[in-house]
């Protein structure tokens, strides 16, 4: 069989389509075996593309999920999303066009099958919710339209799909070294709704990777891309806005899951992530409760952080070190992390993002010989000791360096309970003084001996 060229893009991109509710997000998380694409029965749920590379027997494709086509031309969030359908049309090396056999094909069905058509890409018609051959289904009303690659599946049951997946890596090329797991850097975007988060990631990314409307929540699954920035491969991933968990409960509680799915999705991310850009609004020209809870998570969760501030531009009259000042006042428990003001409307310290990316991460993974960590403790703890607790006198013997990513230690020490935690801020902050941890929560823990 003859091997299809590879796109201008560079991947070997398998782009599912199909109107809303038919199963597409279903279809991807199926393959990729996670649960990525948020899943509902609310049409429209899935707007930005969300792309993920799979390997088998040497072989590499990237896997695109789209936004449902459908026709309301008086939404802005409509235009767009059907913009990035297109555009992930044209860059296919084979479409996979899902339709519901529940129902007969609707005027939708017709639309889009003619459009991919059209397109002249290799299309395989899945015929998703076919769960049992007793059941009453259109399949044969679809296989009307025309295409010559035809499954019947169910997502849901697994049906089918291990067939699809196997003739859509028939022709997929073989894999090049790809930069592992362990050496990229993984990055989210957090914040709240409309301070800037997916304007951020298209400004680093040089592209229009999210969907960006005034619209608050336009961003409701995880859309993450690779940029390169001194040899080093970062991936960005941009997250649905966090709102304050009772505001996103009670959301669910009035028959609103999708902004909770959205949550938990972003919770997930923070977990897998090592850095954390945090942004905020400079046009609020404070910090809110909010921001202070997102940056508290992800500081108990050990990741990464930096503060940017968007939207510095339409700031007038006030200075950065006195607006940084008052930041810092707020986010006096993570005074160690660094700042950035940007604009990602004018361009303004958006290519610097990066250069403080690479640094929070070599501060991450900065290891310490155990020498040199036993002296600095030695010297602290002479000037400083722990305080007695009533006829119990904590003593510390040596420590050592047991992780990164955060810089974790663990220290021994006689009656380690007793030692009380302004003893163990103290020794993070001379570990601070005698070494570049900007960035980076640093964790410590004591052990008996």
């Amino acid at each position: 069989m003859k091997k299809q060229p590879i796109n201008k893009s560079g991947k070997y991109n398998v782009v599912i389509v199909g109107r809303p509710n038919v199963g597409k997000s279903s279809l991807f998380n199926r393959i990729i075996g996670l649960r990525k694409a948020v899943v509902l029965k609310e049409p429209g749920t899935t707007r930005d593309i969300l792309e993920y590379q799979l390997s088998k027997e040497g072989k590499i494709m990237n896997l695109i999920d789209t936004a449902g086509y459908y026709n309301d031309k008086d939404s802005e969030i409509h235009d767009k999303s059907q913009k990035k359908v297109k555009e992930a049309i044209s860059l296919a090396e084979i479409l996979i066009l899902v339709v519901d056999g529940e129902v007969p094909p609707t005027e939708e069905d017709k639309e889009i099958s003619d459009f991919v058509r059209k397109s002249g890409k290799k299309t395989l018609l899945v015929i998703n919710k076919i769960d049992s051959s007793k059941k009453l289904n259109y399949a044969n009303e679809y296989k009307r339209l025309g295409f010559k690659s035809i499954y019947e599946i169910s997502t849901i049951h697994n049906i089918g799909v291990t067939k699809l997946i196997i003739d859509i890596f028939k022709n997929a090329p073989k894999s090049s070294t790809q930069t592992s797991d362990k050496e990229q850097i993984k990055v989210t975007i957090l914040g709240r709704p409309n301070v800037g988060k997916s304007s951020i990631l298209n400004a680093l990314c040089k592209k229009d990777r999210s969907i960006v409307t005034a619209i608050a929540g336009t961003t409701r699954d995880i859309v993450s891309e690779n940029i390169r920035f001194n040899e080093k491969e970062i991936k960005i991933s941009d997250t649905a806005g966090t709102r304050r968990p009772g505001k996103v409960g009670r959301a669910f509680k009035k028959g609103a899951p999708l902004e909770r799915f959205a949550f938990l999705r972003t919770q997930r991310e923070i977990q897998g992530t090592d850095i954390v850009l945090l942004i905020l609004d400079a046009t609020e020209k404070r910090a809110t409760t909010q921001d202070l809870h997102i940056a508290g998570y992800a500081k108990e969760a050990g990741k990464g952080i930096i503060l940017v501030i968007n939207k510095w531009d339409m700031i007038k009259n006030i200075e950065q070190e006195k607006f940084l000042n008052h930041l810092r006042n707020r986010f006096s428990f993570i005074t160690w992390v660094p700042a950035i003001f940007v604009s990602a409307k004018t361009g303004l310290n958006i290519e610097k993002i990066p250069e403080i990316v690479l640094k929070v991460s070599e501060n991450q993974r900065r290891q310490l010989k155990t020498s040199l960590l036993n002296r600095i403790i030695e010297d602290f703890a002479n000037n400083n000791l722990p305080k007695a607790r009533g006829k119990i006198r904590p003593k510390v013997f040596y420590g050592t360096q047991t992780g990164i990513i955060p810089p974790t230690f663990e220290i021994r020490a006689k009656h380690s309970e007793a030692i009380h935690f302004s003893w163990k801020r103290a020794l993070i902050n001379e570990l601070r003084k005698n070494f570049d941890f900007t960035g980076t929560p640093i964790r410590i823990f004591f052990k008996k001996k």
